[in-house]
């Protein structure tokens, strides 16, 4: 019996020694599957996180290059058909634009991500910009109105605001303008569609106005003549219509004449500064005098003045 018992204690002791080593195996080999494990899912979804990338790079790639190629497409085709340049400096962004945001939405499906979600998100930024940024939706509103009703266009020289200018080009946010200065001018759509606009390009013509003194001295009737001859052998004014030379004022020192005449838009200034010049050279052959402000000082000679008659004599 004493020998069951002692039998049993030893294989009891043998037992406990072998899970005791199974413990240890155990404990030293978790860390190792566990490391393993990781390994595996972060091979795994690396592989799968690469290729979604090298995919996105991919597809915005090549999409911006066929955005891109569209886009000039569309413009040759506007261009083929006499589409307005106005028009065609408005939209051309607008449609490059969406094409852009047409790839980006792509992109964001193949990198796996919720594209619903990132829409109501983007909806929800776009809402909060737009409130902060009214007067840029105004901007883009009158844009959109001046494509629409056209009160002015690309080429068109208009003055506005105090500002004068040819109109280079009509953008989604503002309108740029040219100087004779060479100096540009950007203007915000909506500014400058709520406000008085000249636009001196609608008609064919142009009235070109000259104004000139002669003194007070000189014939009129001469000097009309002789104006109206320089008015005839400009070849830039236009016969058809109405050449005038009247009295405009009668001014300190001068009786200023206003002349009248059309010329093209394109040869404005060139007929500007012919008719000035030739106004300027016709009076002076002619002896025809182009008074400046003067003041005539008057010395009154008490000795030799006449008797006040009020006076007294006695």
């Amino acid at each position: 019996m004493e020998l069951i018992l002692s039998t049993n204690l030893t294989i009891n002791k043998t037992m406990q020694e072998e899970d005791k080593v199974d413990s240890l195996k155990d404990v030293i080999a978790t860390p190792f599957k566990d490391l393993e494990y990781i390994t595996n899912i972060l091979i795994t979804k690396g592989s799968e996180i690469g290729w979604s990338l090298v995919s996105a790079i991919l597809t915005l790639t090549i999409g911006f290059w066929i955005s891109t190629k569209l886009k000039n497409l569309i413009e040759k085709r506007m261009i083929a058909r006499n589409v307005d340049l106005s028009i065609r400096s408005f939209l051309v962004p607008i449609i490059n634009i969406f094409f852009k945001v047409i790839i980006l939405m792509f992109v964001v499906d193949r990198l796996g991500l919720n594209a619903s979600g990132l829409i109501a998100a983007l909806g929800g930024v776009g809402l909060a910009v737009g409130l902060a940024l009214q007067g840029s939706l105004s901007n883009f509103a009158a844009g959109i109105l001046i494509i629409i009703f056209k009160p002015f266009k690309v080429g068109d020289y208009v003055v506005s605001q105090g500002h004068e200018g040819t109109v280079e080009s009509i953008n989604i946010l503002n309108t740029v303008l040219a100087t004779a200065k060479g100096q540009i001018i950007t203007l915000p759509n909506g500014n400058l569609f709520n406000n008085p606009i000249i636009n001196y390009s609608v008609k064919e013509y142009r009235r070109l106005d000259v104004n000139v003194g002669i003194s007070y001295d000189d014939d009129f009737d001469k000097a009309r003549q002789v104006l109206l001859d320089v008015l005839d052998k400009n070849e830039l004014v236009d016969d058809a219509q109405s050449k005038t030379v009247e009295i405009l004022e009668f001014a300190d020192s001068s009786v200023n004449l206003a002349i009248r005449c059309y010329v093209k838009n394109s040869d404005y200034w060139t007929a500007y500064w012919q008719l000035y010049r030739a106004v300027k050279y016709a009076l002076d052959d002619h002896h025809i005098s182009i008074p400046y402000p003067h003041t005539e000082m008057v010395f009154k000679n008490e000795a030799n003045s006449p008797t006040n008659p009020l006076e007294n004599k006695e």
